[in-house]
């Protein structure tokens, strides 16, 4: 079961102030296919209102008399309906929590199945914020949390999770109302509860080991719980404690001694190892409200990989919960979207502009091109032109290979050449697209700011690729036509005119055009190891049959438009071969090539009789992908 609508009215952050129809779809957040969601949002946004709702609701729904925070604006009458918290799942059911007697409603059950899922959906606990990972190590007046409270009194964890192995039949009851006979002295209860309490935190430990390692290998875990006991007619309670090892040294006081960073990834290790441990439930929400907050960048990544990973190294994963993850960061949001291509992304900002009373606005973040259309449809045209641009540039980044954005030394080259010059002639700068070397002048001070590619140099560049590889791209006059005057909306008059806006909307039609044109990496090249191609040619000369290998530098890279496809050049460098019949090796490095459908022609022409004519020799490119093989033996057909 999935989530599928959530639609918010007057609570908290979250104030309706009629019954428009643009003010009641306000606050709806819409996953047609129950898609995990993540949320970017400045503070006071409402992201810790929509955490708030969603814990509310499910509390609800398995505690009578949860109360309902309406929002301090709401003025009753002004809206038909009270204050609700609704939510749709995929079984095309409806629920509600209002505040009309603060209770939870299903609204309409259509399959008309069992919908207790609701109500176990409470008992997951799955609602993390950066306020609880403090929990497990912050220290209030120099003493230990409470971590027996944490996992599993009244509200901990575990407290709602049933004892799965007990000896007595009936103790098989949560761990909340089994300490509760521990505290009437039943000896076989304790005995129990013991038991049972230190396999679940075996169980914690390991898993928590497990994804610790994905942020810090070097860092472990180790969980003590100490048995409760009955002692001259008293109960002792138990006790929880954390050891933690770095590079295999104890920390006895680890909260006191490791930074933010590591203190953040334990915490979210045990707090997710917890959502592994407990029994699977139809419907599973995990909702991590802005954990990013103590995590440096290259810890932030880990994250999202425990979360997408389909084994997590013990056959578990998230895959089955429906994951919301929150936060404030922009630029850490734009950089998570790409590693959560599937998810849906939303924005939520402040609107301080509609009236006395900030209110959140929530927008779909969607893509350059998408956010050009919408601005298209408000009339806004300028705002339309300067995403258009965006989406122009990024498209064209994504199509071009980096040996044509970019000038520069070759990947053949990093190794062997080094230019030295002094810090007082030249200077270094960097974007998210290259670095920048800048002579400085007499002064010491840049010449000019840096700057990533321009829109009109990757045109030109596109135009280039295109007409090398022999492909017919329609729109490249468009395209330059409306380069000045229309994507550079400043330079224009008139922007409110009907030829502007025909004008945007032929830029969409070329976007359209371009976003037919694929590109695929048949063969990556990694940073960290070489990558070898072969191909197999006999020699005219010896009458041998021999096994070429070479060095491929860069990205093999195909390209196809319109049915045609083209390999792009990659540059590769030749390494020896290796003749059939017993393997034997014969070096045979020699200059780097272009493109491998140079490289294997060089080795057809050096294979050729010395008397026949070698200037018109020409290499199929379809002999090139049914020839040419991996280490794996794999031929490069097979990897399209």
């Amino acid at each position: 079961m999935k989530i599928k609508r959530i639609h918010i009215c007057n609570y908290r952050a979250f104030l309706v102030k009629g019954d428009e129809d643009e003010e009641t779809k306000r606050y709806v957040i819409d996953l047609p296919d129950g898609e995990n969601l993540l949320i970017y949002g400045e503070n006071g946004s409402g992201k810790s209102s929509l955490f708030r709702a969603l814990k509310d609701f499910f509390n609800a729904a398995s505690n009578t008399g949860q109360p309902f925070q309406e929002n301090l604006f709401y003025e009753a009458g002004k809206t038909s309906e009270e204050p609700f918290i609704d939510i749709e799942i995929d079984d095309n059911s409806h629920h509600r929590f209002s505040s009309d007697g603060n209770q939870y409603i299903l609204v309409s059950n259509e399959s008309g199945a069992d919908t207790n899922y609701i109500a176990q959906a409470n008992i997951t606990n799955g609602f993390i914020s950066y306020r609880n990972l403090l929990k497990l190590h912050f220290r209030q007046k120099n003493q230990a949390p409470d971590l027996v409270s944490l996992f599993l009194e009244e509200d901990g964890l575990f407290s709602d999770m049933v004892v799965p192995a007990p000896a007595q039949s009936e103790n098989k009851i949560t761990y909340k109302n089994l300490w509760l006979k521990c505290v009437g002295l039943d000896k076989e209860a304790l005995t129990d509860y013991n038991t049972n309490v230190a396999a679940l935190f075996g169980e914690l430990e390991t898993k928590a080991n497990m994804l610790l390692a994905f942020f810090y290998k070097e860092c472990s875990l180790k969980i003590e719980y100490t048995d409760g006991a009955i002692n001259g007619g008293a109960l002792n309670s138990p006790t929880i404690s954390f050891k933690v090892k770095l590079f295999g040294k104890d920390f006895p006081e680890h909260d006191d001694m490791l930074n933010e960073a590591r203190l953040t990834a334990i915490a979210i290790s045990i707090f997710l190892a917890h959502q592994l441990c407990i029994p699977p439930a139809e419907l599973r929400i995990l909702f991590l409200d802005d954990l990013f907050i103590g995590l440096d960048m290259t810890n932030r990544i880990p994250l999202l990989k425990i979360l997408t990973a389909d084994n997590l190294g013990d056959g578990s994963s998230f895959k089955d919960a429906q994951i919301i993850l929150t936060t404030y960061d922009r630029e850490w949001f734009n950089i998570a979207k790409s590693y959560l291509p599937s998810w849906q992304k939303t924005e939520f900002y402040v609107d301080n502009h509609s009236g006395s009373v900030d209110r959140p606005l929530i927008r779909k973040s969607g893509s350059y091109e998408e956010r050009a259309w919408f601005y298209l449809t408000q009339g806004d045209y300028p705002a339309c032109a300067n995403y258009l641009r965006k989406a122009f540039e990024q498209k064209l980044r994504s199509i071009l290979p980096d040996n044509m954005k970019h000038s520069g030394f070759s990947e053949s080259d990093k190794d062997a050449s080094y230019i030295i010059i002094s810090k007082e002639h030249l200077s270094i700068d960097q974007n998210d697209e290259a670095w920048f070397f800048q002579p400085k002048n007499s002064k010491g001070k840049n010449n000019s700011p840096s700057r990533p590619t321009g829109l009109q140099k990757l045109i030109d560049t596109f135009e280039t690729l295109m007409k090398n590889y022999r492909i017919d791209f329609p729109h490249i006059d468009d395209l330059n036509r409306i380069k000045n005057r229309l994507l550079n909306p400043l330079s224009h008059h008139d922007l409110r005119s009907p030829i502007f806006k025909t004008e945007l909307e032929t830029g969409f039609d070329i976007l359209k055009e371009l976003n037919k044109i694929k590109t695929q990496v048949i063969v990556k090249v990694p940073d960290e190891s070489p990558v070898y191609l072969f191909f197999d040619k006999g020699d005219a000369n010896t009458g041998n049959d021999y096994k070429y290998k070479f060095q491929l530098l860069e990205n093999l890279i195909q390209l196809e438009y319109n049915g045609e496809e083209r390999m792009l050049n990659a540059e590769c460098k030749p390494i020896a071969r290796f003749l059939k019949s017993d393997n034997s090796e014969e070096p045979r490095e020699g200059k780097n090539q272009r493109s491998l459908s140079d490289l294997c022609k060089g080795i057809c022409i050096f294979s050729m009789p010395p008397k026949e004519d070698k200037r018109n020799v020409v290499f199929n490119p379809d002999d090139l992908i049914n020839q040419v093989y991996t280490e794996a033996g794999q031929r490069l057909k097979d990897l399209l």
